[in-house]
């Protein structure tokens, strides 16, 4: 009987290490660093590195196409997104599988899927046995979890935690509190001038400049990229996101600085150029057209559709879109 229960206890043993073997021992230790270059589903954000999204909580899951696990569980991932998105949550899907963009892409439309897939980046995140597997970044930029289930959880309390949206900073000096504050309410124009009052008032306190500097520099920072991708928007002839950013650019987050102010003249300016009205009219039908053909099952009839949107809205982008689209037809 003693050596029975001897042998089980050591099988219990065992099978304890052989568990605790099984994690990547990322667990405790600093996340690496990890950038989403492209993805399906962009971040509204735009924060797609470890440096951005630090102060708040990311998911990263590895998945495949053709994993009945994987495809099981993406309700509560979407779950997830649905009930933190711009609260601090941020989700990096990793296909590990090999398969397209395409046949990603087909995943999410069947499933209204809505969260972020990496389609290109840096994601030192290897996973451990079989796929489906998560790790979840807490606030301090640590990984405070690794496995294949239970991140759910984990989540809801790590959420709590989040002070500052998106600053990428968990903490900074109390003089440094409202421009903090400010800055994760959305009030840019605010943080910024909270910043500047405080490295004023206290010029002198090393910790409490260090931490007004951040903060302005995340302003600008912010600024800059909606600014970049206006001019993309603008050069690839999209004057609906265009015209979103500038609207953004000029609007109350941004009010009283330079570039709100260059950025309320140039809507105005955009909006009243009749090349950019036929080009947004022609992106308003191309919406309705491809809304009409979400429920659509014929391949063929969608094309034929799209190209002739493409012959009647010629050297638009909106046509140039739609006969990409019917390209990728086949």
């Amino acid at each position: 009987m003693k050596t029975t229960w001897t042998v089980a206890l050591l099988a219990v043993l065992c099978a304890g290490m052989l568990s605790a073997q099984r994690t990547s021992n990322m667990a405790g230790k600093p996340a690496p660093d990890f950038k989403a270059d492209r993805c399906l589903n962009e971040p509204k954000d735009g924060l797609k590195t470890l440096a951005d999204c630090k102060g708040e909580v990311v998911l990263i899951k590895l998945w495949g196409v053709k994993c009945g696990p994987c495809l099981a569980s993406m309700p509560e991932v979407q779950a997830l997104w649905t009930k933190y998105e711009g609260k601090g949550l941020h989700v990096f899907m990793l296909e590990r599988q090999g398969h397209s963009e395409e046949q990603i892409r087909q995943v999410y439309e069947s499933r209204g899927l809505t969260f972020p897939q990496v389609l290109e980046g840096n994601f030192p995140f290897n996973g451990v046995g079989s796929i489906p597997y998560a790790y979840v970044i807490g606030v301090n930029g640590d990984v405070i979890w690794e496995g294949h289930k239970g991140y759910v959880g984990v989540i809801d309390e790590e959420i709590k935690k989040v002070k500052y949206l998106g600053l990428g900073k968990p903490e900074v000096a109390k003089e440094v509190e409202k421009a903090a504050v400010a800055f994760g309410a959305g009030e840019y124009a605010k943080a910024r001038d909270e910043a500047l009052k405080a490295k004023e008032k206290k010029a002198d306190d090393a910790a409490v400049v260090a931490d007004a500097d951040y903060i302005i520099t995340r302003v600008d920072a912010r600024a800059a990229a909606l600014r970049s991708k206006i001019d993309a928007d603008k050069d690839a002839r999209r004057y609906h996101d265009a015209v979103a950013g500038l609207e953004t650019l000029s609007g109350k987050a941004f009010k009283g600085m330079e570039v709100a102010t260059a950025a309320e003249t140039e809507l105005k300016e955009l909006k009243a150029d009749k090349k950019v009205k036929e080009e947004l009219k022609a992106w308003d039908a191309l919406t309705k057209l491809q809304d009409s053909q979400k429920k659509l099952a014929d391949k063929a009839a969608k094309k034929r559709a799209l190209e002739e949107f493409a012959r009647k809205n010629e050297g638009t982008a909106a046509g140039e879109e739609a006969a990409a689209l019917a390209a990728k037809l086949g």
